[in-house]
């Protein structure tokens, strides 16, 4: 179908956008060393933006601000509407080998990608309280970041704030993908009260995978004009839906802030309750089955102290 009759990339929203060098320089602070994919202003026959991953048969990456200018120079007619990178951060990305290899990957941000209808969005930043004080409880307060993107939110932990001695031994994606279902088990009961009490389909979900990528800070949704907002934790209650308007966002770009080894010991404790990342091809079972990992995360529960029991039937404010 290409794009429809009249949209151009010339004098068009995104080009407007993604002349900012405010915009130009976030995305690539966030891409820095990952795999980037780019959605097109360009639809194909069915309708879907075209999603590019690779540029002369290598991945896309964006470490400056030129180097995007590039990738939209590149893309020419097509168009560029939104920017993607990789949870993973890779030592290098030269060839597609790169990107399938787990000895490339050096460090994983921990997401958590909270799904909900836009017109539910005070559910949304609940459920993102919910996972803020959830990582509190464990320590973890420095290091955290939400992510408004498009419908729902992501909230991320820095992949910096989790130290070298816990990945000896370990993949980063192992570590990240329990990191994000401890503490995903641990928010459940509350997030279905906020989707009974506020009748919405309000989801975490943990999407933790070798190759998984999340919209870049100040990117364009791929559908919707809407910017991707860095929101610090002491702000999530200010938030309000105009802060994502391209035209007049509300960004904070302090979002990158960590404190290094903050999340070890959540780290730590996560693994011992989860295991790791499910390796679905191997014939023996490598981490616990889910059955396992909840009756075990229970009692680290039971003996862990009155901090933990109480936080299912916390309100949020």
């Amino acid at each position: 179908m290409g794009s429809p009759a009249g949209e151009s990339v010339m004098n068009s929203l995104e080009q407007e956008h993604y002349s900012k060098q405010e915009v130009l320089e976030e995305i690539a602070r966030f891409a820095k060393n990952r795999w980037v994919g780019v959605h097109c202003i360009e639809k194909d026959d069915k309708g879907n933006r075209i999603m590019v991953r690779y540029i002369d048969k290598r991945p896309i990456v964006i470490d400056s601000p030129r180097d995007l200018l590039l990738v939209m120079q590149r893309l020419g007619k097509r168009g560029l509407r939104s920017v993607y990178a990789t949870a993973a951060v890779y030592s290098e990305l030269r060839s597609i080998d790169d990107v399938k290899s787990l000895s490339n990957m050096i460090l994983y941000t921990p997401t958590w990608d909270i799904d909900n209808d836009f017109k539910n969005w005070r559910s949304t930043v609940r459920a993102c309280v919910e996972i803020i004080e959830a990582l509190k409880e464990e320590g973890v307060e420095k290091s955290v970041f939400v992510k408004w993107s498009g419908n729902g939110a992501h909230v991320h932990l820095h992949e910096r704030s989790i130290g070298e001695g816990v990945l000896k031994g370990r993949t980063p994606l192992d570590v990240a993908y329990a990191i994000v279902e401890y503490v995903r088990m641990k928010v459940e009961p509350r997030i279905q009260e906020i989707a009974m009490i506020d009748e919405c389909n309000i989801k975490v979900e943990n999407k933790i995978d070798r190759q998984r990528m999340f919209t870049c800070p100040l990117s364009l949704h791929r559908d919707h004009d809407r910017v991707c907002v860095c929101i610090r934790p002491s702000r999530l209650h200010h938030f309000d839906p105009s802060w994502i308007n391209p035209r007049s966002y509300v960004h904070d770009r302090d979002w990158a802030l960590y404190e290094k080894g903050e999340a070890d010991q959540l780290a730590e404790r996560a693994i011992s309750v989860v295991g790791g990342f499910p390796l679905r091809r191997t014939r023996r079972r490598k981490y616990p089955r889910l059955d396992e990992a909840v009756a075990k995360w229970l009692s680290v529960l039971s003996s862990g102290g009155d901090e933990y029991k109480d936080h299912g039937l916390r309100n949020a404010r």
